[in-house]
């Protein structure tokens, strides 16, 4: 699991590194998020034949553990076992980054126009003006100093200017044997840099910038190309999870108090009792409803809510039909705002719409699994658990095998929704 990862975003020009830290935190990530981002560092622990290890790798092809050898010969086993892990051909480097961007090697330049540059983000982190560049008597620090491109060609050397406020400077950049190479045009500044004078060309491909090209692409200042993935779908289809729907009318929805065997909402009352141990599991279908389904598990500290919405299918067989997933997507949506209102809040709506439902079908209670008594108790336990919320959206006329891009496009977007507030897990039962 990777506790600690660093990210270059392609996209993001106002954020463009950022640092996460948790107990896992790819969880933290979704599809969305890794397919314009790749990994500067990252840093996992896991498990080598039953022995906690920790393993730490950088983009520049470094890695490292943090422990300490016993002896030298344990040091060399160590590196021969990680050798033999980068030499072996059978690991899938598409599996290992999952979905972030795999920089390219570049040993020309890329046939885009040049957008512009960037110094490199480490002088934005908190490390001072960084050194100060002299040229006709005007000092000024490299934070001060900016960047115009000169030439948008999309072939032939790079061309732009350094820009402070009371100079500039032509450069220009093209590929050699050593990389890409920054040399002046004409004069050149100078940079006072550890009690030394140097040309500020030196230092420049010393501290290369970041150059941003059209279609956000990045080149590093390692000559490496990042360029967003457009090559994998707008929604992880992993969290699509196929149903077979046996005895169900695909095309009705709500179960109603009858408890109508043959609907969506009944067919996934039984689905998901068989498959998790609710303490609670509540019919909540009706107008201004929290979700068709609401399940909710205390586990010592902790409270589950899963939140279920229905739909049903507009037409009696599965299809990429569009409109059969924008409502249900809606509500899943809206379900995600219960996070920042609190557990709490959430389980008094519940106490209140089960009276009511109850209410309203005089001899039925909308209790599927438990009962008032243990809902009231956990509501009056709420304030001392820590809450998670699951997002679930059963509609059987969509189908795995043909869910096009205009519904993956949609069911995306309610996925990151609904995760960036709860954190929690989207699953989206289907059918086949």
């Amino acid at each position: 699991m990777a506790t600690n990862i660093g990210l270059l975003d392609s996209r993001d020009r106002f954020n463009r590194f950022s640092l996460l830290v948790g107990s896992d935190v790819f969880e933290a990530l979704d599809s969305a998020a890794r397919r314009n981002r790749s990994q500067t560092h990252i840093i996992a622990s896991g498990l080598d034949d039953g022995t906690k290890v920790t393993i730490c790798a950088a983009q520049s092809g470094r890695f490292w553990s943090p422990r300490t050898a016993p002896s030298l010969l344990a040091w060399m086993q160590w590196c021969d076992e990680q050798g033999a892990k980068i030499l072996d051909s059978g690991v899938d480097l598409e599996h290992v980054l999952a979905g972030f961007i795999i920089p390219v090697e570049q040993t020309e330049r890329p046939p885009i126009v040049l957008l512009g540059l960037e110094w490199p983000w480490q002088w934005r982190a908190g490390l001072g003006d960084g050194p100060p560049f002299a040229y006709s008597g005007r000092s000024h620090p490299v934070t001060d100093i900016g960047f115009r491109v000169d030439d948008f060609s999309p072939e032939g050397p790079i061309r732009f200017s350094l820009i402070s406020p009371s100079w500039e400077i032509p450069y220009s950049a093209g590929f050699t044997d050593q990389g890409l190479v920054y040399t002046p045009v004409g004069d050149d500044a100078v940079v006072h840099y550890q009690r030394t004078a140097l040309p500020a060309a030196d230092w420049i491909n010393r501290n290369k910038p970041y150059l941003y090209f059209a279609g956000d692409r990045i080149l590093t200042p390692d000559d490496r190309l990042h360029a967003p993935r457009t090559d994998l779908p707008p929604f992880d289809l992993s969290l699509l999870a196929p149903l077979e729907w046996d005895g169900v009318d695909i095309q009705a929805e709500s179960m109603e108090a009858e408890r109508l065997p043959h609907t969506v909402q009944h067919y996934m009352y039984r689905h998901l009792s068989e498959q998790q141990n609710f303490d609670i599991l509540l019919d909540d279908d009706g107008p201004n409803e929290i979700a068709d389904l609401v399940g909710i598990t205390a586990d010592g500290t902790d409270i589950t809510i899963t939140l279920v919405h229905c739909k049903y299918s507009s037409e009696p067989f599965p299809g990429h039909r569009v409109a059969d997933l924008y409502e249900v997507c809606g509500q899943a949506s809206r379900g995600a705002k219960w996070r920042e209102y609190g557990i709490e809040a959430l389980l008094r709506t519940l106490y209140s719409r089960a009276v009511k439902w109850a209410a309203r079908n005089p001899g039925k209670g909308p209790y599927l699994i438990g009962n008032i008594d243990e809902l009231y108790r956990m509501r009056e336990r709420a304030p001392q658990l820590r809450p998670h919320i699951n997002t679930v959206i059963a509609q059987p006329g969509l189908s795995a095998a043909v869910c096009s891009a205009e519904q993956q496009h949609l069911l995306a977007g309610a996925c990151s929704y609904a995760r960036a507030l709860t954190k929690g897990s989207f699953t989206v039962y289907c059918s086949p």
